[in-house]
């Protein structure tokens, strides 16, 4: 996934300026991005796994109006994997039924009704996630995922890489041979751009 993120990172300024073949290119690697949320949508509610094919399909909608609208709604570089994000997932909403109906096989609702117990069609109530983010691995996917979108430079990637591994930050420091206070600060100047990526409207 941060490869993907890093590659729409090279992208942005060019798609951001209204570059066709960069809006082509970043379509084409957010492809896959597609099907994940597809995928977890579907773990959320598998009762409209049926509309698998369906749901992709609206996705790549959602993923390809979300890359023409970066250079209009002026989208921070720092954002656009979150805004790709949610526009995928505004778009399969979209295609959810709040309401089905379930299907009685014609042979049972005849023996039924035969039987003077006639089967009345029953719906079943979706409760379509406002988010693909919580009660699921995505969301520690998609906070790393977050998390490396907002380091800018290679030491704040190795500071995140270390960390992650359980170390402190005196070990980091000695290992990177860098103050303690540079560290912490690092560490806070990515804490500020997580938060501010999270509140992306």
């Amino acid at each position: 996934m941060s490869a993907n993120i890093e590659r729409n990172n090279e992208l942005y300024p060019a798609v951001a300026a209204g570059n066709k073949a960069a809006c082509e290119a970043m379509i084409l690697n957010n492809l896959g991005l597609v099907v994940v949320k597809a995928d977890a949508l579907i773990r959320q509610m598998p009762t409209v796994a049926y509309l698998r094919d369906d749901l992709v399909s609206a996705g790549n909608i959602g993923l390809v109006e979300a890359v023409k609208q970066i250079g209009v709604r002026r989208v921070r570089m720092e954002s656009v994997n979150l805004w790709l994000g949610r526009s995928i997932h505004r778009e399969m909403r979209k295609l959810l039924p709040h309401e089905r109906t379930i299907h009685v096989p014609r042979q049972s609702s005849d023996l039924a009704r035969h039987n003077g117990c006639p089967i009345q069609p029953l719906a079943v109530c979706n409760v379509i996630p406002e988010t693909l983010e919580a009660n699921s691995d995505l969301r520690l996917v998609e906070l790393r995922d977050v998390m490396d979108a907002c380091c800018n430079t290679d030491t704040e990637r190795e500071c995140l890489r270390l960390r992650e591994e359980g170390h402190t930050f005196p070990e980091i420091s000695k290992t990177l041979n860098l103050p303690k206070s540079t560290i912490h600060d690092t560490f806070e100047r990515v804490k500020s751009r997580v938060l501010a990526y999270w509140n992306e409207p």
